[in-house]
C-alpha cells in the first residue's frame, strides 16, 4: 500500500493525507451523535461499510490508475469548478473545527465535516489525479471513473451525520401530515369514530398524539442507508442504484403508514396508553425489517448481471 501511495502524484499525495485528517474529524465527530441518538445508531456500521466497498474497488482504481495518460482536451470550466470546490471545503473544514472547539459537539459542524469530504475528495481526483509515475492528468473519463467508485465511501457520511434542524423539522413535519391524513381518511371510509386536531387524532377510548417520531423520518434515514449500501454492492448501473435509493425511501414511508394504521386501530381497541413501550418500538424494527426484506427481493429484479460492463460505483 505505501509503495503504491508513493507512485501517485506528488499533489494528489498531499491531498490524500489532507482528505486523511479530514476523514478522522469526520468519524470522531459522527461517532459521537451515534452513541447519543438512538435514530443514528446505525452510522456505526457506515465505517466498516465504507471500507467493505472501498477494498472491493481498490482493484479497478489500481487498474484505472495504471491507464497511460495522454493529453486529452476537457472544458475549460471543469479546473475552475474543481478548485472552487476544494477551497470552499477546505474553508467549510475550518469552519466545522472552530465550531468545535468553541461549541463542542454540534450538528453544524457535523454536517460541514460530511459534506466537505466528499466534494475534497472529487475536487482532488479531478485537479490531481495521474497515471502511476506521471505528471500528466488521467483523460477526465478515468477520473469521473474514479470518482463514481468512491461515490458510496465517500457519500454515505452524508447520510450517517444528524440533518440540521430546520431541514429535519421541515421533512418530519410534511412526513407527518401524510400520515395523519391517511389514517384519519382509512378510520372515516371505515366508519370508525375518529376526530382529527392537529397532529392529533381523537379516538373512543382517548386521544393519540402523532409525535415527530411517528412520521418515519428515523425509519427513512435507516433505510435509505440501508438501500445506498445495496445498491452499491449487488447493482451495477447508476440509474438502477438511483431507483434502488428511491424505492428504499418510498418502502419506509409506505411502511411506515401501515405500522401508523395498526397502532391507530391498537389504540381504537385498547385504549392509549397499550401503544406505548413494547408495542411501538416493535413495530419500528418491523418497519425496518421488512424494508429490508423487500429491497432484497428487489435486487433480482432490477440486476441483470450484465457482467460485460465494469461497474461505475454509485
Amino acid at each position: 500500500m505505501i509503495s503504491w501511495y508513493r507512485e501517485l502524484p506528488f499533489n494528489l499525495r498531499w491531498s490524500i493525507i489532507l482528505i486523511a485528517g479530514v476523514f478522522f474529524l469526520l468519524v470522531c465527530e459522527q461517532s459521537y451523535w451515534w452513541r447519543v441518538r438512538e435514530e443514528y445508531m446505525f452510522g456505526f456500521l457506515a465505517l466498516p461499510f465504507a471500507i467493505y466497498v472501498f477494498h472491493e474497488r481498490l482493484p479497478q482504481i489500481k487498474e484505472t490508475l495504471h491507464y497511460s495518460p495522454t493529453h486529452s482536451s476537457q472544458p475549460i470550466w471543469i479546473p475552475w469548478v474543481a478548485g472552487l470546490g476544494f477551497a470552499g471545503a477546505s474553508v467549510a473544514v475550518g469552519l466545522g473545527a472552530l465550531i468545535n472547539f468553541e461549541q463542542g459537539h454540534s450538528q453544524p459542524s457535523s454536517f460541514l465535516f460530511s459534506l466537505s469530504f466528499p466534494i475534497l475528495l472529487f475536487s482532488s481526483i479531478l485537479l490531481f489525479a495521474g497515471g502511476y509515475s506521471s505528471k500528466k492528468l488521467l483523460p477526465l473519463r478515468e477520473r469521473w471513473k474514479i470518482i463514481c467508485l468512491l461515490a458510496f465511501p465517500s457519500l454515505v457520511w452524508v447520510l450517517s451525520t444528524p440533518i440540521l434542524s430546520f431541514i429535519e423539522k421541515k421533512i418530519s413535519l410534511f412526513l407527518l401530515r401524510q400520515v395523519v391524513t391517511v389514517v384519519f381518511f382509512v378510520f372515516d371510509a371505515l366508519g370508525l369514530f375518529i376526530e382529527q386536531r392537529g397532529s392529533t387524532l381523537v379516538l373512543p377510548k382517548g386521544v393519540v398524539g402523532v409525535a415527530d417520531a411517528c412520521s418515519g423520518i428515523r425509519s427513512l434515514m435507516a433505510c435509505l442507508f440501508a438501500g445506498s449500501f445495496l445498491g452499491a454492492i449487488f447493482l451495477r448501473r447508476i440509474w438502477r442504484k438511483i431507483l434502488f435509493i428511491f424505492m428504499a425511501c418510498l418502502l419506509a414511508f409506505i411502511f411506515n403508514i401501515f405500522r401508523s394504521l395498526f397502532l391507530t386501530f391498537w389504540a381504537y381497541r385498547n385504549g392509549p396508553d397499550t401503544i406505548a413501550g413494547s408495542v411501538h418500538d416493535f413495530t419500528g424494527f418491523a418497519v425496518l425489517g421488512l424494508t429490508a426484506l423487500c429491497l432484497l427481493g428487489l435486487i433480482p429484479l432490477l440486476e441483470t448481471r450484465d457482467f460485460e460492463q465494469p461497474p461505475l460505483g454509485d
